[in-house]
């Protein structure tokens, strides 16, 4: 599986690759969202580098996956392998951030999705209540 540096905006990227992939569909709005909210900027990188990442995680699903006939999206091994490129706490913070409104983004929020979040929150020792000051007015998230 690919890794990037410890802290890189690659490495916040993969995480937010792997959370649009992880209701097994890229919905526009977690596109669009990354626009609206000027997430490319934040993680200093273009959509191009952006899209090249997320590439670059599902040829990995993939590859890693094509002896089994299937893909397991939620497998913690690999979950926990990702968020791991991202060990700063400012950065953590920062990614999950991100990470909520990307989830949100489609309207739907996927019990994958929530499963993932609860995951990530607990790893890095987070909590929702941290995170709220970010997610946009008149949307409550429920976790």
């Amino acid at each position: 599986m690919k890794t990037y540096p410890a802290n890189s905006s690659q490495a916040m990227a993969r995480v937010l690759a792997m959370t649009m992939i992880t209701d097994a569909r890229l919905a526009d709005q977690e596109l669009e969202i990354m626009d609206q909210l000027f997430l490319y900027e934040v993680l200093d990188l273009s959509k191009a580098e952006f899209s090249e990442v997320v590439k670059q995680y599902c040829d990995d699903l993939l590859a890693s996956d094509v002896a089994h006939a299937k893909v397991d999206l939620m497998d913690g091994a690999r979950i926990d392998e990702v968020i791991g490129g991202v060990t700063d706490p400012q950065k953590r913070f920062q990614t999950a951030q991100m990470i909520v409104n990307i989830i949100r983004a489609d309207g739907h929020l996927h019990e994958a999705e929530l499963v993932l979040l609860r995951h990530i929150l607990q790893r890095w020792e987070l909590t929702l209540d941290a995170l709220r000051g970010m997610v946009k007015p008149g949307k409550a998230l429920a976790a």
